[in-house]
């Protein structure tokens, strides 16, 4: 699974319920503020969980400030080849992907995953235009880079995604928005829990 925090308390409490993949996804926050919780988020990774990874959402420049485990950028951010030239060696990079030509030229650029979405329409991105589970599909027979799946999933659907051939689940409200988000993250892994793992990110 692929969470996503922004705030240092939900990234504890993803990473205690077994997250392994945290996001830093804070749009609406300054610079500064920004630059603390990725850099308090990455220690708290480092330190205390180093078998999780850090990405961090957009910002190129704190991620490699920081040291952090990775980045992702969208297909309206910062041109992602340009990206993938700044990045340190081993350093994640994520490229969203809405079609099959987009997720083929950025494992061509060298990206390290595809975030192929959105698979069904979400509240956590209102405009987000929806692929669909067919050319989420098409993506993944197309490249041979792991493919993140995002866009709606819930325990409702993602049999759907998984069917699809997907390495991972991105998944935001479903899990953030639960009661308790360590059973919601138990209940989503109790449904993965029996399949091989395709790869690592």
């Amino acid at each position: 699974m692929y969470c996503f925090a922004d705030s240092l308390e939900l990234c504890e409490t993803l990473l205690a319920g077994g997250a392994r993949i945290v996001q830093l996804r804070a749009k609406s926050i300054g610079e500064t503020e920004f630059k603390r919780l990725a850099a308090g988020m990455q220690d708290m990774i480092r330190f205390r969980y180093p078998e999780a990874v850090l990405i961090i959402n957009d910002r190129v420049d704190i991620a490699l400030e920081i040291g952090a485990d990775g980045i992702h950028v969208g297909q309206d951010d910062l041109d992602f080849r340009v990206v993938i030239e700044r990045a340190r060696p081993q350093m994640i990079v994520g490229v969203s992907a809405r079609t099959v030509e987009q997720a083929v030229a950025a494992q061509q650029a060298g990206a390290s995953y595809i975030g192929a979405g959105a698979v069904f329409a979400t509240r956590t991105k209102s405009d987000a235009r929806v692929i669909g589970v067919e050319t989420l599909r098409e993506i993944v027979a197309a490249i041979d880079i792991p493919v993140v799946a995002i866009g709606g999933i819930s325990l409702d659907n993602v049999d759907l995604v998984v069917d699809a051939g997907v390495d991972f689940i991105a998944v935001i409200s479903a899990v953030n928005d639960a009661e308790d988000i360590g059973i919601r993250l138990r209940e989503f892994q109790r449904r993965l829990g029996d399949l091989p793992a395709r790869s690592s990110i």
